[in-house]
């Protein structure tokens, strides 16, 4: 499945999801962004990898398929390497998360079981530090997958609750028939977040 995935999108060209970009936006507003540290959540692809490196940020890509350090390692340059790390697991064996300036967590949350996500969001919560910021994407219960008991899905009080240390910045519910990277019908109900840690 993330194979095909990845094929399709590495003859692609993709910008970095709407909600890094944000969160870049208003990072850049305050901050030089050169050596803050950033945790990529699920990169898969690692379009937003390559957007945080380019930014200057110091990332940890985490991704539970091996595709995806084959495919980052493909195209990665050689003077980001140094600021670069992969981390082969899937998100039910992290037992803890380095501290990060910004966690992204594009289309990756949903995937972790339902009984492993509150200690994964604890984690991410911990990990972020003072005014650093989370950017990511939940899916809803009117999502085509919701019956996928392997996966989790929140409802928009369940989203809001997960966010009680930070300010939202930018919080925005779609509810739209659409496809897959695959070319397959979906119904996709998801919210999209960029939020900053309250001191």
């Amino acid at each position: 499945m993330w194979k095909a995935h990845y094929d399709k999108l590495s003859k692609e060209k993709h910008p970095p999801a709407h909600t890094l970009s944000q969160t870049l936006d208003f990072m850049s507003r305050k901050d030089r962004l050169k050596n803050l540290k950033a945790i990529d959540l699920g990169c898969g692809n690692g379009i937003d990898t390559f957007a945080l490196l380019e930014e200057g940020f110091n990332v940890l890509a985490i991704d539970k398929d091996s595709n995806a350090s084959l495919l980052l390692q493909k195209h990665i340059s050689s003077k980001h390497l140094v600021v670069f790390s992969f981390q082969n697991s899937s998100f039910e064996s992290l037992d803890e998360l380095p501290s990060a300036d910004l966690v992204n967590a594009s289309f990756s949350l949903p995937f972790c079981h339902p009984n492993k996500f509150e200690k994964l969001w604890s984690n991410i919560t911990s990990c972020i530090n003072p005014e650093g910021f989370f950017c990511g994407h939940f899916f809803g219960p009117k999502d085509s997958w919701s019956s996928n008991s392997d996966m989790t899905f929140h409802n928009m009080e369940a989203v809001k609750k997960l966010f009680e240390e930070f300010e939202l910045l930018y919080f925005e519910e779609t509810a739209k028939n659409g496809k897959t990277l695959s070319g397959k019908e979906k119904f996709w109900h998801v919210f999209h977040i960029v939020a900053k840690k309250q001191e």
